[in-house]
């Protein structure tokens, strides 16, 4: 050997290359156990049905290969232009959402590329404000987007180790190998997240249809307001898949609001409360008309503690409408606490069941305020007739006591006193009619009557109808037997027909009454040479306030002429001609009682 030439210890050289074989070893077994780890996720993730639970079970297994300590993993949330953590490893937060231009994850998304830090503090894309919010403290950080077809970074996986740097290249091939297994099912997650959201939908709009319906069946068959008021808000609690519920209406005389109808949380209570106009959130929706649609009650600068306290009532999510009617506020509908609040689509629906309620309670004070009218108008009608039916047997009574007072025979004087004790005794039964009317009580009393003493009667007071007019009068009594009928009754049916006939010829005529029998009817015939009926009332001449050429006429002779010959179980016939005069003919049973 050579002198300077340095001898290697074949000792030494051994050594160190069972060393490096062993070196070798080990991280061919490390590759090899991250290699399996890979293939086993890959095959988790192809074959998996709970996706979320797949997620968090491969972040783990990335976190142990690697010996990391926390890891999340980011997906893009396109309505806040946020990342938020679907998987969230190795934190004390809960959720944690990022904007997308701030932070090593956000730049990571932007750029679509990975991004190893060994120092975190020491990276100006580092955004320390989560280590804060957390309490971890970061210092290693491998990134990866996850990109699926097209390109598109639809998130990111992020890993995180206390240590300075923690991770090699070796890690990074790993985070990018399993990045790329998650991305590649990703797609088909979003769909079929897309197609559940969808299916939701469906179903939540199959719930307002559902409401809807119950509600137009409920406004046909509800027999009162306030079943029809609760069976909407059950219909709105249901539809929302709110808990609890109620219809607050407007006390305008009180500036206050009272729990029309409550369902859930205290209801019973509720009803025997009332709060102040503008208090809390009901309050407030109804003297605005604003809606009011918060995750949690504290969310809205509305909202009433003592108010709920007082209530006893623990609130969380609200929804709460205005009802409204006519531009005009009459309440609230409140809906509370659904589990993980109330969307838009169950405000929409609110509104829509809240105008059902304000077109309920609109329909009841217009239906109110027309039967208020109708009863009236029936009030007036009957005092119209009674004044008109008056008529007669006044001016019977105005001449017998005017005849009375320069009669000096004494026998004369006793029939027309007892004249006016008649005429008194008709006004009487007028009362008493009038009076069994508003009762609804029956008003015809059918009795026998002798004919020839009737139609006697019947012109001694025609006589007196007639004394002041220059129609003359005429009376034909062509069957003068028994018939049964109300007398008083029919006297006011002839009186009316006689006043009409006097009215319509102020010139003078003929007016003639007859009654006869033809087969089993009794039948009255009033006729006069007038004018005849005009053509323009001819075919309503029976209506009520039907008149015309009269100056002092009400409309009611005819209408009341009808309803007596309809009490008797008969009817009355017109015929008229124009400038030749016109007959009235009245027809009805001559011996049957009026069917009850």
């Amino acid at each position: 050997m050579s002198r300077g030439t340095t001898r290697t210890d074949p000792g030494s050289l051994v050594s160190g290359l069972a060393a490096k074989l062993n070196e070798l070893e080990h991280a061919v077994s490390r590759q090899a156990e991250r290699f399996a780890a890979m293939v086993e996720v890959g095959s988790e993730i192809s074959s998996a049905r709970d996706i979320d639970q797949l997620l968090r079970t491969v972040m783990d297994r990335l976190t142990s290969l690697l010996n990391a300590e926390a890891a999340t993993l980011f997906m893009y949330d396109a309505d806040t232009n946020e990342l938020w953590s679907r998987v969230l490893k190795g934190s004390t937060l809960k959720e944690l959402r990022v904007p997308v231009d701030r932070g090593v994850a956000g730049h990571v998304f932007r750029h679509g590329k990975t991004v190893v830090v060994g120092n975190a503090y020491d990276d100006s894309r580092f955004n320390p404000e989560v280590d804060r919010r957390s309490g971890f403290k970061t210092r290693s950080i491998i990134a990866t987007p996850l990109k699926h077809v097209g390109g598109k970074v639809r998130g990111v996986v992020q890993v995180l180790d206390r240590r300075v740097d923690a991770f090699t290249v070796d890690d990074r091939a790993l985070v990018e190998g399993i990045a790329l297994q998650i991305a590649a099912v990703m797609d088909n997650v979003l769909l079929l997240e897309d197609l559940k959201k969808h299916r939701e939908a469906l179903t939540q709009r199959v719930r307002e249809l559902d409401a809807l319906y119950e509600i137009e069946r409920a406004i046909s068959e509800s027999e009162g307001q306030a079943d029809l008021i609760d069976r909407i808000l059950q219909q709105a609690m249901g539809a929302s898949l709110a808990p609890a519920g109620s219809v607050l209406l407007v006390e305008e005389e009180r500036e206050s609001l009272y729990f029309r109808t409550a369902r859930g949380n205290q209801s019973e209570a509720k009803l025997s409360m009332r709060i102040d106009a503008g208090q809390g959130i009901a309050g407030y929706v109804a003297s605005s008309g604003q809606v009011v649609r918060v995750r949690h009650a504290e969310d809205s600068s509305h909202h009433d503690k003592a108010l709920a306290k007082k209530l006893g009532i623990e609130v969380d999510a609200v929804l709460c409408v205005p009802i409204h009617a006519e531009h005009r506020t009459l309440g609230a509908l409140e809906l509370l606490n659904r589990e993980g609040g109330f969307s838009e689509s169950d405000e929409k629906l609110a509104v829509l069941l809240a105008g059902q309620i304000g077109r309920a309670l609109d329909d009841r004070q217009t239906r109110e305020e027309r039967e208020r009218k109708a009863r009236l108008a029936t009030v007036g009608q009957m005092l119209s007739g009674v004044l008109h039916d008056l008529r007669t047997p006044l001016t019977v009574i105005s001449g017998y006591a005017e005849i009375m007072v320069t009669e000096d025979d004494r026998s004369a004087r006793d029939e027309m006193s007892r004249s006016i004790v008649a005429q008194l005794q008709l006004i009487h039964a007028m009362q008493q009619e009038t009076l069994a009317f508003a009762r609804g009580e029956r008003t015809v009393l059918i009795r026998k009557v002798y004919l020839h003493n009737f139609m006697r009667e019947v012109s001694e007071q025609l006589l007196h109808q007639f004394a002041s007019s220059k129609v003359d009068l005429k009376v034909q009594v062509e069957y003068s037997a028994t018939a049964r009928f109300d007398e008083n009754k029919l006297k006011r049916a002839i009186f009316n027909l006689a006043r009409n006939a006097i009215e319509a010829m102020p010139d003078g005529g003929r007016f003639t009454l007859a009654v006869s029998r033809e087969d089993d009817d009794l039948v009255f015939r009033a006729s006069d040479n007038g004018p005849g009926i005009p053509t323009e009332i001819a075919d309503k001449l029976f209506e009520s306030f039907v008149s015309a050429g009269k100056v002092n006429g009400t409309g009611l002779g005819l209408a009341m002429v009808r309803k007596i010959a309809k009490e008797h179980g008969g009817s009355v016939i017109c015929k008229t001609r124009v400038g030749k005069g016109t007959t009235f003919e009245l027809r009805f049973p001559s011996g049957t009682p009026v069917p009850e």
